[in-house]
């Protein structure tokens, strides 16, 4: 664990995450090192961490599954927006457990809401949230309703990828109809 730590340590660049991504695909059993490095909500160190960890979830989603649970519950001490945005990106391409869809829908309607957050967090939140609608429709109308909110005061970005979702909620809404 010290080498990955050293080397996360060592230099914030994408070169290095790189570096630590195929560190890990050759030697699998480090991704549980570099998951113990995110769960410590230590500062660089455990940035560094879910920046690798996301990108080798990309490469090997297989090895993310068993710690999904244990993301979704380490997630609320996350303050950086590294932590959070890298997480929530993760866990959009994931089931998510039954028995954490009402915490995941409670989390990501808080970050949706909040004014803190930034964009890349609330898209993602905004995208969890719609597809835990596709099997809890009953979310819908609530998610419209917060993306509308967010469209007052919403970056370009984000008003962009607000739009597109709405489009889809109505257009499911109205099939449903």
């Amino acid at each position: 664990m010290n080498n990955l730590r050293e080397i996360l340590l060592s230099e914030m660049s994408r070169r290095n995450i790189d570096f630590v991504v195929e560190i890990v695909q050759n030697n699998p059993q480090l991704f549980d090192e570099l998951f113990e490095m995110v769960i410590q909500n230590t500062e660089p160190l455990s940035r560094g961490a879910i920046w690798a960890l996301d990108h080798c979830a990309e490469k090997e989603p297989k090895l993310m599954l068993p710690k999904i649970q244990k993301l979704i519950e380490a997630f609320p001490n996350f303050k950086h927006d590294g932590l959070k945005r890298h997480s929530l990106r993760i866990l959009r391409n994931y089931e998510i457990p039954e028995e954490k869809i009402i915490v995941m829908i409670d989390l990501c309607f808080g970050l949706l809401h909040s004014p803190k957050e930034s964009i890349a967090v609330k898209v993602h939140a905004m995208d969890i949230l719609y597809r835990l609608s596709e099997k809890e429709p009953g979310l819908k109308p609530e998610l419209a309703a917060a993306i509308e909110f967010q469209l007052h005061e919403a970056s370009a970005g984000l008003k962009n990828h607000s739009e597109k979702l709405l489009k889809k909620i109505y257009k499911e809404e109205d099939r449903d109809s």
